[in-house]
């Protein structure tokens, strides 16, 4: 939008009320137009922070791919609808269950897989079952590694974490298999 004094990562409201007047204008018209093309569809649509039923009204969150603004708002909104709306499906369960992200061979440690938790705990030496090019893959767990703070799975150095890794996580596998298993698939506990 021309004239548009970005904050990057800021939230839209306090982005809203830094620019000049005109600015603020030029948006009070594009909402109206966005929420007119709604109405076109049959649909009721307002600002996220106006709306005062969600079950009736579609919320309309600006934001912007470029600077970042409004993301935050974005995501709290989908945080306080999926809290409100969906408490009796969100629930933690015990039995390990995570993806397998990537598999890669690291030198000097074997076949590794790049996995996201779930749900439950993963420890050293567990029996799991993964997807593999030829069937399931029955091995152990030889070790967890993690990256250092602030620091991807891509980057080679890693930790070596020696308990359980929690749920809700990423980290690297290196599992007993010389096989390969694949990506993008489940990875479940043997003994479950």
């Amino acid at each position: 939008m021309y004239g548009w004094e970005a904050t990057p990562d800021n939230d839209f409201r306090s982005s809203l009320a830094k620019q000049k007047r005109s600015v603020q204008r030029e948006f009070e018209d594009r909402l109206q137009k966005t929420i007119v093309a709604f109405a076109e569809q049959g649909l009721n649509a307002v600002l996220y922070y106006e709306n005062k039923s969600f079950a009736r009204n579609v919320s309309i969150v600006p934001t912007s791919a470029i600077t970042g603004e409004g993301v935050p708002d974005m995501i709290m909104l989908l945080v306080n609808l999926t809290q409100q709306r969906m408490s009796d499906r969100l629930m933690y369960l015990s039995e390990l269950e995570c993806t397998v992200l990537e598999v890669k061979v690291i030198e000097g440690l074997g076949t590794t897989i790049d996995v996201v938790l779930s749900n439950g705990i993963l420890h050293e030496g567990d029996r799991i079952v993964v997807c593999g090019l030829n069937g399931p893959i029955v091995t152990q767990v030889r070790a967890l590694l993690t990256p250092q703070p602030l620091r991807e799975l891509r980057i080679k150095v890693c930790i070596v974490c020696p308990r359980g890794f929690p749920s809700r996580s990423q980290c690297t596998v290196s599992i007993c298999s010389p096989q390969r298993s694949q990506s993008r698939s489940r990875c479940k506990d043997c003994c479950t």
